[in-house]
């Protein structure tokens, strides 16, 4: 059975692939999406800056549809990596943007600017491009959301308790600063210990860790513990 970053790896790929236009990645923060994605699309041999653009927190509409436009020039799969952008989706013109990017209507996925503003020069663009969201949380009871979820792949990940502690022992085997193997697993170790249950931890609490540590090697355990 596919274990949740293994789909999103798989829904990923369908991207690159261009069996999609979009994909929508949703899950509290620290769930791995961003690292899962990035890491996703560098093993897929991709290269920022010449297959896709990453952009982070909140784009008005008017930089929107430039990076659109900016999109369109790199090399194929021309991807367009969207990070903690619930801001952005609250704007029903960027929502209006997005979906004639993500849909095509004559064969062709238009995306058009009618306000004057001296820095859009091409009123209206061909989006040859693919956009992957990363989301924190959406409003699926949104009409305009809802068209936008209903253009392309939509993932929510669901991790348990396990599943987390399960992929913070697979980045343990990743090197961290100078800190050796050993006390990685150790680590590790004790936040399995520690753990009981306790829904508030993430993929983020593990370098947190590693850096208490190398903070503090003789009292670390007792600054990680408190918190947890």
């Amino acid at each position: 059975m596919l274990k949740q970053h293994q789909i999103l790896r798989k829904y990923i790929e369908g991207i690159v692939q261009g069996y999609s236009n979009s994909l929508i990645i949703t899950s509290p923060a620290g769930y791995g999406k961003t690292e899962t994605t990035l890491s996703t699309l560098r093993e897929l041999g991709l290269e920022e800056g010449e297959h896709y653009k990453y952009i982070s927190n909140y784009i008005t509409p008017v930089e929107l549809y430039l990076l659109l436009e900016e999109v369109n020039q790199l090399k194929e799969p021309r991807i367009l990596v969207l990070d903690d952008v619930e801001d952005t989706l609250t704007s029903q013109r960027s929502i209006g943007l997005l979906k004639g990017a993500l849909w095509a209507s004559g064969g062709k996925r238009i995306v058009g600017w009618r306000s004057g503003t001296y820095r859009i020069k091409n009123k209206e663009i061909e989006f040859t491009g693919r956009i992957i969201f990363l989301l924190n949380q959406i409003n699926k009871k949104s009409a305009i959301v809802r068209a936008l979820i209903d253009r392309g792949l939509f993932f929510e990940m669901k991790l348990t308790l396990q599943d987390m502690l399960e992929l913070m022992r697979q980045r343990a085997e990743l090197p961290y600063l100078d800190i050796p193997y050993n006390k990685r697993i150790e680590i590790v170790q004790f936040l399995q210990r520690s753990a009981n249950n306790n829904l508030n931890i993430t993929l983020r609490l593990l370098p947190k860790a590693y850096n208490l540590f190398l903070l503090s090697p003789n009292h670390w355990q007792k600054l990680v513990f408190e918190l947890l």
